[in-house]
Formats: C-alpha cells, sequence, structure tokens
C-alpha cells in the first residue's frame, strides 16, 4: 500500500497535482481567447457553407 494522500497543503487551494498545465494565464484570459477562436472557427464554416449553397443554387450553364 502507497502513502496515504492527506488533505491539501495550507494555502495551496487544491491546485496540487496541476503543474502539468500548459497555459499559467488567468482564466478570464483562457476563456475569452478560446471564445474569440469558436467565434472565426463558425464564421469560416458560415462563409463556406453559404459558397457551397450558392454554387448549387447556379443552373448548369448552357452548351453549344
Amino acid at each position: 500500500m502507497g502513502i496515504p494522500k492527506g488533505p491539501t497543503e495550507g494555502g495551496s487551494g487544491g491546485k496540487r497535482g496541476h503543474s502539468g498545465m500548459e497555459h499559467w494565464g488567468f482564466t478570464d484570459e483562457v476563456k475569452e481567447a478560446a471564445k474569440r477562436r469558436r467565434r472565426l472557427k463558425d464564421k469560416r464554416e458560415v462563409k463556406e457553407r453559404q459558397k457551397e449553397l450558392e454554387n448549387d443554387a447556379k443552373p448548369p450553364a448552357p452548351e453549344s
């Protein structure tokens, strides 16, 4: 058996074990950046879909 895990050290706020985090920014900054990325991605997808629909709606060119 291993050593039983005790309570977190005083003042650590339950943050132990998260030293492998990729970012150390404030949560608000991370959330804002993620929101921006999602919004831009959604705009790109909408534009692509509109182009597809426009191309589908165009009648085929008459053959000569």
